[in-house]
């Protein structure tokens, strides 16, 4: 299996963005009522989650072709973005200034990440 380490420049450049935005203090954000009525904030946490999944998983799909330990490595992928989204979690709530700790960014942060799995899951049936 030869993977060309470039292909994961879009993922690294977004784990690297997403990094910063978690590590910015609070007061950095703006306060609208209009984004709590919409979750906006949760929607946020899936897309990102979903997104740093799909780049992280996609460049494995040209090299494995379905095979089962594709799926395997997709699922490793999904879990340990989902741990980083404990993480930073527990991060924000005891180091980042003006942020908090919450378990719905983590549900949310979960869910994008069985978004993204589904997606790779899906480009690589179609691959």
């Amino acid at each position: 299996m030869k993977i060309v380490l470039r292909s994961f420049l879009p993922g690294i450049l977004a784990f690297i963005v997403a990094t910063v935005l978690f590590c910015l203090p609070g007061k950095e954000f703006p306060t609208e009522d209009w984004f709590e009525k919409i979750f906006l904030d949760k929607w946020i946490h899936v897309g990102l989650f979903a997104s740093l999944v799909a780049l992280w998983c996609l460049p494995f799909i040209p090299n494995n072709k379905g095979t089962p330990n594709t799926r395997n490595i997709f699922i490793r992928i999904a879990l340990l973005f989902v741990s980083y989204g404990v993480a930073i979690e527990f991060i924000q709530g005891r180091f980042i200034p003006f942020r908090s700790f919450d378990i719905g960014d983590m549900v949310a942060d979960a869910l994008g990440c069985g978004v993204g799995f589904l997606f790779s899951e899906w480009q690589l049936k179609k691959y």
